[in-house]
């Protein structure tokens, strides 16, 4: 498959990038000095360490994390091809495997819409914020309007978490189905 295979491109590029292994054993998860003030978190992170998948996925959000890491990752997500793409902001919440609203994301995929979109710092921890960035939305009703939004971030994600690629797959094409099964309330779908 061409997107596994450039997925996997993908992923072993940004590695390069960062300077860092594949190895997830290698990358202490949480700081021992929150480890000895919350003992309990060290059986937390043992559960996610236990899973080979979620671990994969912490391990990248905390390398993509990192100071001045993100906004590199952020120009990566902006120079790439894709049939939509995405904001600055929105780049953010993909790295960061944070909640994307898809209501906002649908407004960006608009011709017009700039997609530098990053906070213009002033002195003083003041930043000018473009209003359209934090306010404007456009609510996805219909399966074509979801399809759209949907493959547009799904791309992202699998840019920067390529082995999240079959359940993001699986997870369309239920929400298609059920489209299909629900005809004239497409909503309750998505």
């Amino acid at each position: 498959m061409d997107t596994q295979k450039q997925s996997s491109t993908s992923f072993d590029h940004i590695v390069n990038l960062l300077g860092q292994s594949k190895s997830l054993s290698n990358t202490s998860r949480i700081p021992q000095s929150v480890l000895a003030m919350a003992p309990h978190l060290a059986n937390l992170q043992s559960k996610v360490s236990a899973d080979p998948y979620i671990a994969k996925t912490w391990v990248l959000c905390q390398e993509y994390s990192k100071e001045k890491v993100i906004d590199s990752l952020i120009i990566l997500g902006q120079l790439q091809q894709l049939k939509d793409p995405i904001s600055c902001a929105m780049w953010k919440l993909v790295m960061l495997d944070q909640f994307v609203d898809f209501d906002k994301l649908y407004v960006m995929l608009d011709r017009g819409y700039g997609h530098y979109d990053k906070p213009k710092d002033f002195s003083g921890g003041f930043s000018s914020v473009k209003k359209d960035v934090t306010t404007v939305k456009r609510p996805v009703k219909s399966e074509l309007d979801w399809t759209r939004v949907f493959d547009a971030w799904m791309a992202a994600v699998i840019l920067f978490y390529p082995h999240h690629e079959n359940e993001l797959f699986a997870y369309r094409t239920r929400i298609l189905d059920f489209c299909q099964n629900i005809p004239n309330d497409t909503a309750i779908a998505i």
